[in-house]
């Protein structure tokens, strides 16, 4: 009987130390897979094309009725820069700073049929620009560098809200425009932008634009854009090449 009670005992004792040394293992499998698979971050990374609105404009040339009513300041320079605005032929508007090799600016970049892609890292997100082959340099978790001069395409800092990319944008000089028909802006121009993948190959960007110089109240609007398998090209605006021309060839790009 004395050596049957010792018998179970050292059972007891060996299934309790073999079930501490799994509960252990267990726990510190567990903490090595927090360690080696963490939750999934937001990714934006690919080759995007804007999506055309059916309802708007064939081409997209502004931001239709999303635009709010502009400040006298506005509507001059607006009138200034429409004036050889024609409807049947959009493409006539020489006075257009892009015609003459400046940057487009931003949210004016959006307004040319070609891709762009993201390239993302910890401290930093570059989107790349097939227009101009320009780039544009978004600072996570970051402050606006005041000691900038006046830039084409802004000063932009950015952080994540779950998955959506917040990106703020200001110190703009004022000589590009909004869109391709003329409507301005002035170096007080503040973009506030909203990245968020809405499915793989489905991406939407929420545009707050806030000028008081120009616009008697802050506007919004949504660009959508496709997800495509395509690489960028070097483009530049140069000596015998025009936008026109490479908008030609670039709006139906090979599949």
């Amino acid at each position: 009987m004395r050596n049957r009670m010792i018998g179970l005992a050292l059972a007891l004792s060996a299934a309790l130390a073999c079930s501490s040394f799994l509960f252990a293992q267990t726990s510190g499998q567990q903490g090595m897979a927090s360690v080696e698979s963490p939750a999934p971050t937001s990714d934006l990374s690919g080759l995007w094309i804007r999506l055309r609105d059916p309802s708007h404009s064939p081409i997209n040339l502004d931001f239709g009725n999303a635009i709010s009513p502009m400040t006298p300041w506005g509507e001059a320079k607006f009138k200034a820069a429409n004036s050889v605005y024609r409807s049947s032929s959009p493409n006539t508007v020489l006075s257009d700073p892009i015609f003459s090799c400046f940057p487009p600016g931003v949210p004016r970049v959006y307004m040319h049929p070609f891709p762009f892609q993201f390239i993302q890292t910890t401290g930093e997100i570059v989107m790349l620009f097939e227009v101009d082959s320009l780039r544009r340099e978004i600072y996570i978790d970051a402050q606006h560098d005041p000691s900038l001069v006046p830039l084409w395409m802004g000063n932009s800092v950015g952080h994540w809200e779950g998955d959506t990319l917040v990106v703020d944008t200001n110190n703009f000089n004022d000589r590009t425009w909004i869109d391709r028909i003329g409507h301005p802006h002035s170096d007080q121009l503040h973009v506030i932008e909203r990245f968020r993948r809405t499915a793989q190959d489905h991406l939407v960007d929420d545009i707050t634009i806030d000028d008081p110089k120009a616009y008697t109240k802050p506007w919004t609007a949504r660009l959508e854009f496709k997800l495509r398998p395509w690489k960028l090209t070097e483009q530049f605006c140069e000596d015998g090449e025009t936008f026109l021309g490479l908008e030609k060839k670039e709006a139906s790009p090979a599949k």
